[in-house]
């Protein structure tokens, strides 16, 4: 069997239409590097150069995480509660109804009986879903007539739809994190990138970071080209896709950052610290590294196989205030992990208990590739072997 540097430099070498690059790292709880490597080319361009580790990313919805740390961040500060209805602070949200499709396919909205709070909007059970995960919310926003992409250019307003279930009853990927990076944002009266820039990033020493690339030319020109894999199997290049999210969207919490591996593994790196900086260690604990679905919202997510997608088996994922929280054993990473990913295969994952966090970042789509699927779950494996080994 093929070592993983072997399968890596395979998988990344030019013309392969694997994987045209990849920037990969894992850290122990020290924040010591115990994998660390750019492997391939900036693009999939016959001319393209080889890939660096101060390369830069969109990595979409792994914005989420730093969302989630805002949000937290608020309840460490007694500005709101994670049970506590968010109504006062996203009058949006404060009388929401619930859409639906009747037999004869129309819509149908009923108010909602639960409160949505902190918590259902940080584990995606709030039913605050995304129109394209879910019909009755297409037909609503068609009826309504509104113009998506110019909404992105308010976040806010962009997510001001009725909800596809009562909160905590169920368990819908959608806008729950961008409603936390908001909340965060009004709550110190800033802009979203400012609230991130002072309480996350600067913090942390990320310097190559932003929600906007045009005005941080330095790092729009590290950005590692877009793919697109082809019905033949082939990759070309592709364009940014969601082009109004970068870079003149209103800073969306749940897609909108780039930056570079090293900025994200801070993040990841704190986590995981004995002695972190932007949590406090019973938050993350409480919070981060902890299963926090109703019974109803988690045997939703079962049935959505979005466990799949992270390399467990469906009934041994949950939802911590963070990322997916996997309480089983048995799946591509150990239990105890939380993880996610972003739309053009990214991927991360930490483990406190076990001291070990990874990121596997790239730019193909689309989202679920399975050649880059493959390449991730091979990455994975070898950081946590490397991890039990230290």
């Amino acid at each position: 069997m093929a070592s993983f540097e072997e399968q890596l430099a395979a998988a990344t070498a030019r013309g392969a239409n694997v994987v045209p690059g990849v920037v990969l790292s894992a850290i122990d709880s020290t924040g010591a590097r115990i994998y660390d490597k750019a492997s391939g080319y900036h693009s999939v361009a016959p001319d393209a150069p080889e890939i660096s580790r101060d390369g830069t990313f969109w990595i979409a919805s792994c914005t989420k995480l730093l969302s989630s740390i805002s949000a937290l961040q608020c309840i460490e500060r007694g500005l709101i509660g994670a049970s506590e209805p968010v109504g006062k602070i996203l009058p949006e949200l404060a009388a929401p109804q619930i859409a639906s499709l009747d037999e004869a396919g129309e819509l149908v909205l009923t108010p909602a009986k639960n409160a949505v709070t902190l918590s259902t909007l940080l584990t995606h059970s709030s039913g605050n879903a995304y129109q394209w995960l879910n019909p009755a919310i297409d037909a609503w926003r068609k009826k309504e007539g509104s113009n998506v992409d110019e909404l992105r250019l308010d976040n806010a307003k962009l997510y001001s739809t009725p909800l596809n279930f009562e909160p905590g009853e169920g368990w819908a990927y959608g806008g729950g994190c961008d409603w936390g990076a908001i909340l965060a944002a009004r709550l110190h009266d800033q802009t979203v990138e400012q609230y991130m820039e002072a309480n996350i990033w600067k913090p942390l020493g990320m310097t190559s970071t932003t929600f906007h690339t045009d005005r941080r030319p330095d790092i729009k020109e590290r950005l590692v080209g877009m793919s697109a894999r082809q019905e033949d199997g082939t990759l070309k290049e592709a364009e940014m896709p969601f082009p109004s999210v970068i870079p003149d969207a209103g800073e969306s919490g749940g897609g909108g950052i780039t930056c570079s591996v090293d900025d994200y593994m801070k993040v990841l790196a704190d986590l995981i610290s004995p002695t972190p900086k932007i949590l406090k260690v019973e938050t993350i604990e409480k919070f981060v590294f902890a299963r926090h679905l109703t019974d109803a919202a988690r045997n939703k997510l079962s049935e959505s196989s979005f466990g799949k997608f992270m390399g467990v088996a469906d009934d041994a994922a949950d939802y911590s205030l963070a990322g997916m929280y996997i309480d089983g054993e048995g799946g591509l990473v150990p239990k105890g992990t939380v993880c996610w990913g972003g739309f053009p295969n990214l991927k991360w994952m930490a483990n406190r208990e076990k001291g070990f966090a990874a990121m596997y970042a790239s730019q193909v789509i689309p989202p679920g590739d399975e050649k880059s699927a493959e390449l991730a779950a091979a990455f994975y494996k070898e950081a946590v072997r490397l991890a039990a080994a230290k």
